[in-house]
């Protein structure tokens, strides 16, 4: 008796076909290719300072110093001034118009403060205000 195989000589083994799968790879890694963007973006150009030594005239580097606490109370050089006499103060401490002039906010404190703080100074003169706050 001979032997049957299992597969009879009319069958053939059933292969999965991958060149179309292959063919729609290659078309979508074409279709990436092509609709990226190779620009590079324009971004903001940051003019950074110098460093330097620092000058000879200490006049020059005097800032004006303003602190509202954290209970609301404004100081300049340790002693607490209602915010009428901001504008006064400001004028007195100031050199000469290019003189700066410096907040320093407690982060408990009042924005409405720190906003009628800067408006006195200003009124005072004050033209290179800035503010930092504190904890």
């Amino acid at each position: 008796m001979a032997r049957r195989s299992l597969l009879s000589e009319h069958e053939e083994t059933t292969e999965i076909n991958l060149s179309s799968m292959i063919d729609c790879i290659f078309i979508l890694l074409i279709f990436f290719i092509v609709t990226t963007v190779f620009v590079e973006e324009t971004g903001l150009e940051v003019n950074k300072p110098d460093a330097g030594s620092p000058s000879d005239n200490d006049e020059e580097n005097e800032v004006v110093m303003l602190e509202i606490t954290s209970s609301n109370k404004v100081l300049i050089n340790g002693e607490e001034i209602p915010i009428s006499q901001v504008k006064t103060k400001v004028k007195e401490g100031m050199k000469n118009s290019e003189t700066p002039v410096s907040i320093r906010a407690h982060e408990g404190s009042r924005h409405g403060v720190l906003i009628s703080v800067w408006d006195e100074a200003t009124l005072g003169g004050a033209q290179q205000l800035s503010f930092t706050t504190t904890n």
